[in-house]
């Protein structure tokens, strides 16, 4: 099983395409043209609607196309394990069209000027904006607004094809053109306040997952030392290796992020990274690592709105669901992330670095430690983690998308009888659960709506 984990985080995680450092100045700004919201079918792909009420929340989706001239990289000199890497521009005016979908306040005073750009993942062939779905609700709740952009060739293809009335002008010739086309991004963003409804950004964070984590890793190292295009990186679900420099190149099999980078990266893994990261655990002045215990590399949380957004665009599997052997990995991993993105975005505006985390216990960083209920020890733990009503495993089995389940995780609920061992009654399962979760609102890994929503859901569970 840990082999094949390995094998499958490298294929899922390397990107086909390139990395950077320039030592060239950024091409002139992208253009930025609005989608009409009627065109084509009428929605973005990957987009939100029919899956969340945005206009509920006081929130706009908007679609809209980046064109402009991208460069391409090649290494310089050699690529060592420190993350300080060197690079020079290989070929220039490399013309390309791509897409941003924003979603923003409706009211621009509720803005609060920190904008999220993410790398949108295509590792299933299709752009997928993880990390907007597991923290969605807390850049609402704090008033950010998001921007997810298509980077990678592989995701502006898929757009075509879905629906070429809506996207016939999109067009990414490679991946080697996508770390400059992820700088143009930012540096749109903080060109055109129209794109936040009108209001100019105080802090631009990049992320990305799994393969765009292996990206951004990159990216962070080669690129941003020179285009200085964001103020700070969350970079979630990372193997040790980071992606390559040119197409069909192998990067670096182990790459920590460098440490003299100048803005903040937080680092935040599932349970299911771990095995593939733990070589390059890092925490230093300017790089901070959590491990989440119990998670998994993808969740049921995050796969039930990839499912209805599927369902509406038919992008895998002709909309069908995906399914796994087991029941999928259900921990509430998206209270870590909120919590991450709360401390970057104050770290990036000069405030204190988040707090550390013990890592997830394991034996000569291949086998993870477990209780007597099989659930990890160490690492950042949720009050659902803590205080357990199943046992929380990183990978699955079988399923109708090849390669998925092995990183959806499972749960298994404990039986009946150990459930009443734990807690004797309700009022000991709601007391329990409470103090784990202030716990951990104290510690700085659950912030206090989250913490909230979790108590209210332990008093209305049926436990025991």
């Amino acid at each position: 099983m840990r082999r094949a984990l390995l094998v499958l985080l490298t294929v899922l995680l390397l990107p086909l395409a390139t990395t950077a450092t320039a030592q060239a100045a950024p091409a002139a700004a992208p253009a930025v043209t609005a989608v009409p919201a009627d065109a084509g079918r009428g929605w973005p792909v990957s987009g939100a609607r029919g899956v969340l009420d945005l206009a509920a929340r006081g929130y706009v989706e908007e679609e809209y196309l980046l064109s402009g001239q991208a460069d391409t990289f090649d290494q310089a000199g050699l690529w060592t394990d420190d993350g300080r890497w060197a690079t020079r521009v290989a070929t220039t005016g490399n013309p390309y069209t791509t897409r941003l979908v924003v979603v923003r306040p409706r009211d621009p005073a509720r803005f609060t000027g920190t904008v999220v750009v993410e790398w949108l993942n295509v590792s299933f062939g299709v752009d997928i904006p993880v990390d907007f779905s597991q923290s969605y609700e807390h850049f609402i709740r704090e008033g950010y607004a998001y921007v997810g952009v298509t980077t990678q060739k592989a995701g502006a293809d898929k757009l075509k094809s879905l629906d070429p009335a809506r996207y016939g002008a999109v067009n990414l010739s490679g991946d080697a053109l996508s770390y400059d086309v992820f700088s143009q991004a930012a540096q749109a963003v903080r060109a055109n306040p129209q794109l936040l409804g009108g209001r100019p950004p105080a802090v631009v964070l990049g992320t990305g997952h799994s393969q765009s984590a292996l990206r951004l890793t990159t990216f962070a190292n080669a690129v941003q030392p020179v285009r200085r295009a964001y103020d700070g990186f969350l970079i979630h679900g990372r193997a040790a290796l980071a992606a390559p420099i040119g197409d069909g190149v192998v990067g670096p099999l182990s790459a920590r992020i460098r440490t003299d980078l100048g803005v903040p990266v937080f680092v935040l893994q599932s349970e299911t990274d771990v095995i593939a990261s733990a070589s390059v655990r890092q925490d230093t002045a300017r790089v901070r690592t959590w491990e989440v215990a119990g998670t998994a590399h993808a969740d049921r949380y995050g796969l039930d709105l990839y499912n209805a957004a599927n369902a509406r665009d038919r992008s895998i599997n002709d909309g069908a669901p995906t399914t796994c052997d087991q029941p999928v990995n259900s921990m509430t991993f998206r209270y870590a992330e909120n919590a991450a993105f709360r401390h970057l975005d104050r770290w990036a505006r000069g405030g204190a670095a988040p707090p550390t985390a013990t890592p997830i216990s394991m034996l000569l960083n291949l086998v993870i430690l477990r209780d007597g209920d099989r659930n990890a020890l160490g690492g950042v733990r949720l009050p659902d983690f803590d205080v357990p009503v199943a046992s929380y495993a990183p990978n699955n089995s079988g399923g109708n998308v090849p390669g998925a389940c092995l990183l959806l995780g499972t749960t298994t609920p404990l039986t009946p009888e150990r459930i009443r061992q734990r807690y004797p009654d309700h009022a000991a399962y709601v007391a329990a659960f409470t103090a784990a979760a202030d716990r951990a609102l104290r510690a700085g890994y659950l912030l206090q709506p989250d913490r909230d929503e979790a108590v209210a859901r332990a008093q209305a569970a049926p436990v025991p």
